[in-house]
């Protein structure tokens, strides 16, 4: 989601982006948070225990080769159920981009970073071979004395049905109007 006059800042991330100097917010994205997900996971783990129960009872009581789709059912409940479980203990990540530097939000830690100051921003590339040869699948900002700060992209359709993401297009700027430089890494088995 891009910043504009109805996107409010919370009160933490602008009191990090004035301490620093900042300047104006240019943009923002979540990652929709671990309660989203959590409930995805309930939700689909709720739906494969409701279709296992129904294919153990029609293998059991009529088609027996049902059984290993009954199993299977099973085995996706369970995981999901797992997941569910998992989700709400992962906190979401949240990151505003400011003229000057981003605030990164990541499990409940704020750091902040200059865009003069990062040492590169890793764009990873997913090799060829794979279905999604060619995507971005994680853009690593590397600040100077910082642990890199990890940025997921959210691609989004456009009107000519291409996928672009362009909260990674306007990091990639940014970092890139700093002087800073921009590299690809391939990522990927070969």
């Amino acid at each position: 989601m891009d910043t504009d006059e109805t996107t409010v800042v919370p009160a933490k991330v602008a009191t990090l982006a004035a301490a620093h100097g900042l300047g104006a917010p240019v943009g923002h994205q979540d990652n929709g948070g671990p309660g989203r997900a959590a409930l995805v996971a309930l939700l689909l783990s709720v739906a494969a225990f409701a279709v296992s129960f129904a294919l153990f009872h029609v293998a059991a009581a009529w088609f027996r080769p049902l059984l290993p789709l009954a199993v299977l059912a099973l085995a996706v409940a369970i995981g999901a159920l797992g997941w569910a479980m998992l989700f709400p203990f992962r906190a979401g990540q949240s990151v505003w981009a400011y003229e000057n530097g981003l605030v990164h939000l990541r499990h409940g830690r704020s750091r902040v970073a200059l865009w003069r100051e990062m040492e590169r921003l890793e764009l990873h590339v997913i090799r060829d071979g794979h279905l999604t040869a060619g995507m971005t699948s994680a853009y690593l900002l590397k600040p100077s004395g910082q642990p890199p700060m990890r940025v997921r992209p959210q691609l989004r359709e456009q009107p000519d049905g291409t996928r672009h993401d362009p909260f990674g297009t306007l990091l990639t700027r940014l970092v890139a109007d700093a002087g800073r430089p921009v590299v690809q890494t391939l990522i990927g088995r070969r």
